[in-house]
This record gives structure tokens, sequence and C-alpha cells, in this order.
């Protein structure tokens, strides 16, 4: 059996631009295989088609480009609750005449921009203070958060067209380090476990995984060992796990049904299920 780590990608230039890369490609071969009608297939984002989808990855980059957003009118709608989403829908309101070869002929374009920008990354800017989706912090865990995005995006597509795949691998890792770092707000803040409570995470697959999350001084971290017996356990799959932090399926329905499983403290372990959904 594999042994269970906590997943901490090296935030190194190349590193982070080779998992970006292996996403990238992996999503652009899924594109190329696509027929005319998947793109107009529903996905889990609210309001959003497979075709909307790929707007917003290529909006997203083209913004990293410099690129000023379209100047278009966005209607009221119940999945724009902020102005970041309302950002997005900008690019996804601008291509929305776009035939989907067009479409797709773009996205690789971008990518290929995109990648080559990449080529003269340095450790010193990887480093360099940064403004992300998460907070202050740096380009580094910014690019990381690029993909743990487009990961999450590139399932929001396969399960759109019941197509499985890229469920393990260094972009998948990468995401899974990203939850690394934002599982302790899970735990502490949102689920509000104490002082000497613990709550551990497995994920045996498809990309195995564990996080072992303590409480001490009013502060919830991921730890590399737990002093004892965790109070609550958690299991389940890599890739439901994900889409229940980003807020992709319904917490408490996964936990009806099954796909995740609580040992030790019951009440403690499914108030950390449904506090998974933290992500924009």
């Amino acid at each position: 059996m594999t042994e269970l780590a906590t997943p901490r990608r090296p935030m190194t230039p190349e590193a982070l631009t080779g998992d970006l890369r292996d996403v990238w490609a992996s999503l652009g071969v899924l594109l190329d295989e696509l027929d005319t009608e998947d793109f107009a297939a529903p996905t889990d984002c609210p309001g959003w088609t497979v075709a909307d989808v790929v707007a917003h990855v290529i909006g997203t980059e083209l913004m990293l480009s410099g690129v000023d957003a379209p100047e278009v009118e966005v209607p009221e709608a119940p999945h724009l609750r902020n102005d970041i989403a309302r950002m997005n829908e900008t690019w996804i309101i601008a291509r929305r005449d776009l035939a989907p070869e067009a479409l797709v002929a773009e996205f690789h374009d971008v990518i290929r921009t995109r990648s080559e920008a990449l080529d003269v990354l340095t450790q010193e800017e990887v480093d360099t203070e940064s403004w992300t989706p998460a907070g202050h912090s740096t380009l580094g865990r910014f690019l990381q958060i690029r993909v743990f995005d487009t990961w999450i995006h590139e399932q929001d597509i396969r399960l759109a067209i019941g197509q499985a795949g890229h469920e393990t691998g260094n972009a998948v890792e990468r995401s899974l380090s990203e939850v690394a770092l934002g599982i302790g707000y899970v735990v502490g803040k949102r689920a509000g476990l104490t002082d000497g409570e613990s709550c551990r995470i497995e994920l045996p697959g498809p990309q195995p995984a564990r996080y072992d999350v303590l409480v001490a001084d009013g502060r919830a971290s991921v730890v590399d060992a737990l002093p004892g017996d965790p109070t609550t356990t958690l299991t389940t799959d890599s890739s439901l796990f994900v889409r229940l932090v980003a807020g992709r399926r319904d917490p408490i329905g996964a936990l009806e049904a099954g796909l995740v499983t609580v040992d030790g403290d019951v009440v403690l372990g499914e108030r950390v299920v449904a506090a998974l959904p933290y992500t924009i």
C-alpha cells in the first residue's frame, strides 16, 4: 500500500512551470478531441458550459499577459456574487459567439505565449511578493493556484462530457499541495475544532495523500505527525476531495452517499466535511 503523506510540491521555477505545462498540455489534448456538441454541455460551474470554461481559462491567461478585460455588459446572475466573478464573466461573454474550433485555436495560441513567457522565470521572481486569490503571498503561490484552478476546470470539462482522466501526476499533486495551505483554515476556523483536537484526511487515491491537522494555541495547522490518534478521520478519493474543496459538489450529499466516510468523533468529522468548500 502506498504510504500517505502531505503533498508538498517544490516552489521552484522548474517545478511550477512544469506543472503548469502539464495541465495545459492535458487540457489541450482533451479540447482537441471534443465534438462540437460537447462545447454546449453544462458543467458544475453555475451558468457555464464547457465552452464558457475554456473561455474563462483563456481570459485568465490573457489577463496575466497584461491584456485588459473586454468592455461588455455583464447581466445580473446568481453565480456573479462578487467583482472577481463579474470580471471573469466579461471574457466569457466576449467569446460566446466563437465557434468551438476558433475557441480551441485561441486556447493553444494563448498557452503558447504564456509558456514562452515562463521560460525565463527565475527563483527570485518566484519568491517575489505578490497578490494572489488567497491573499498576499508570492508569485510562486500565485502560479500554484493557477495549476489548481486550471486542473479543476479540466476536471469540470471531463465530468461534463463523461471522459475521466488526468487524476494523477505532478499537476494533481500541486493542486493537493495548494489545498494543504488552506486546510488548517477549514478545520480551525470553519469547522471550529479546538485546542487538542485533530483531524486526519486520508486520500488513498487516485493521487494518494494525507493531511494531519492539529489545533494548538488556538491555531489549526498541518503537521507531519499527530501526537496521538486523530480526533476524527475523513476518507475519500483525491479527485472528489478537491471538487468538494472547490465547491463543485455538495459535501453533505457526498457524505450521505457514502463517498466520504468519517471515523472517530463523527460530529466533528461531519462539521469538517460541511466546511470543506472554501475556495472562490
